[in-house]
């Protein structure tokens, strides 16, 4: 078996899963990457038998494309919906509620009355979520019901991520039995709520209302984490997860490097000791105080929820983006895509943005795909010493939104960076361009390469250096390398 034609990467969704488990089978042998097969199919499987694909989640596992039709008979893997899954009456008594919320705790501690009241929105805009029979496929339209919400900034961007942060939640779900459905409405009830509480801090501070920060006020801004986190952390209806998701929301990069997360370890570390130390004589903090130590320990042995955190990041910055602020309209919901995209590369991890586009990023647009066959695209790979090599590439085959697709190598380029408190990609070097003549195909969805993608050169954001490239690869290849003609192509 040619595994690298052969095979395709198995998508662990509830509904599949849900369809093996209800029929009792493993319609198909499942196999690794080189071919060698891990499960077998068989009929009148058992719960304990399906439960055995979970074990291979993270490093994948695949099946023939010859069957795919035996995965879920009846469906296509492109199919869409256009259903409009977001309640507008349900959206709406939210962002009333948060707006209600928001204005109280500038005056009166939050407390568990607040929680109660949260939970019980949170709860019924779930239930009307899931209950759709179109709730993976359908439209997860918050940006048309809060256009006409009439909501103040922070309310509606509360709402936005809340419901986006959901969506991702809900559809990334794989359960086979009652007690997995029962603790997975559990995790995305924790998710939702830390979703709603992750910015009050920002009720305590005084928040410019000017774009084009300096460094000192985006200092000022980092602090609200930590202020949210000590609105709840002494409140005994919420739950410990929910507390450090508020805690550490805006550090969803994993690993080593250089990243944008706030506040780093070193400094969230001091803040903590520093916070507990002041409250360990008031008996009225005690609760906060032993969940300080908590999360000081899980901190520093790295024990948090980057999947989670990682959720409502890149959702809030999604509500930011398309939400009008005192500085600037509101973006359309394409261009915050591409903008999420082009701003990733020290923000989030390649999870954490292959799910965000692969489970809301359609339906957040109208099933309009921000990304498309014939885009440039820049790529970037790490050898075994840690050097990142970048790539410019042209999309060959892609599905859906999928940032994972076929791509041509065009060739090597160097990136420009700023910080301006946080570290971006500014650009890359035109004069740095080495064209590679052998126009290598990648097909980064089948295989485990390495390149993820970082960037997407846009033709409105950055004509200048799209107009280059396109000629550049015109002069070269004859043709736009994407739709010209493939005869020399190198496989690799």
């Amino acid at each position: 078996m040619d595994a690298s034609k052969d095979l395709q990467k198995f998508d662990f969704t509830e509904d599949v899963i849900q369809h093996f488990r209800e029929n009792r089978i493993i319609p198909v042998d499942f196999y690794n990457k080189t071919g060698q097969i891990l499960i077998h199919k068989k009929d009148m499987a058992s719960g304990e038998d399906i439960s055995k694909l979970l074990k291979f989640e993270q490093q994948g596992i695949f099946f023939l494309k010859s069957e795919i039709s035996k995965i879920k008979p009846g469906r296509k893997g492109g199919d869409v919906s256009f259903t409009k899954l977001v309640n507008t009456e349900l959206t709406s008594d939210m962002a009333k509620g948060a707006s209600d919320l928001l204005l109280d705790i500038k005056k009166y501690p939050l407390n568990g009355s607040h929680v109660r009241e949260i939970s019980k929105s949170i709860d019924s805009i779930l239930e009307d979520f899931k209950a759709s029979p179109d709730m993976e496929t359908g439209l997860v339209n918050i940006i048309e019901v809060m256009s006409t919400a009439g909501m103040p900034v922070d309310s509606e961007v509360l709402t936005k991520r809340t419901v986006v942060a959901m969506a991702m939640k809900v559809r990334a779900a794989k359960a086979f039995t009652k007690a997995d459905l029962n603790q997975k409405k559990s995790e995305q009830v924790s998710l939702m709520m830390a979703s709603y509480l992750a910015d009050i801090g920002y009720t305590q501070m005084k928040i410019p209302t000017h774009g084009n920060l300096k460094t000192e006020e985006l200092e000022y801004i980092k602090n609200h984490p930590i202020i949210s986190y000590l609105m709840v952390a002494n409140l005994n209806e919420l739950d410990e997860s929910v507390k450090s998701i508020v805690l550490n929301h805006h550090r969803p990069h994993k690993g080593e490097g250089v990243n944008n997360n706030y506040p780093q370890t070193k400094n969230l570390v001091q803040k903590l000791n520093f916070y507990k130390d002041k409250y360990k004589t008031d008996y009225k903090k005690s609760l906060l105080v032993a969940d300080v130590q908590k999360q000081l320990k899980n901190v520093l042995i790295n024990n948090i929820s980057h999947e989670d955190i990682g959720i409502i990041s890149i959702a809030g910055e999604f509500a930011s983006l398309t939400t009008q602020q005192p500085w600037r309209p509101p973006i359309e919901a394409l261009t915050a895509m591409k903008l999420i995209l082009n701003n990733s590369f020290f923000a989030y991890n390649e999870k954490t943005l292959k799910d965000f586009y692969d489970h809301v990023g359609l339906s957040l647009c109208d099933n309009q795909p921000f990304i498309k066959v014939g885009d440039y695209v820049i790529v970037a790979s790490q050898d075994s010493n840690r050097k990142v090599f970048f790539e410019i590439c042209a999309i060959r085959e892609s599905n859906k939104n999928s940032i994972r697709p076929m791509l041509e190598r065009i060739g090597t380029i160097q990136p420009k960076f700023s910080n301006n408190g946080k570290i971006r990609i500014s650009g890359f070097e035109p004069a740095s361009l080495k064209i590679d003549r052998r126009r290598a195909i990648f097909n980064l969805d089948r295989n485990a390469d390495p390149r993820r993608i970082i960037y997407l050169i846009d033709p409105e954001l950055d004509p200048e250096f799209y107009e280059s490239l396109d000629q550049k690869a015109r002069d070269v290849f004859g043709v736009k390398t994407s739709t010209g003609d493939t005869e020399a192509v190198a496989t690799t």
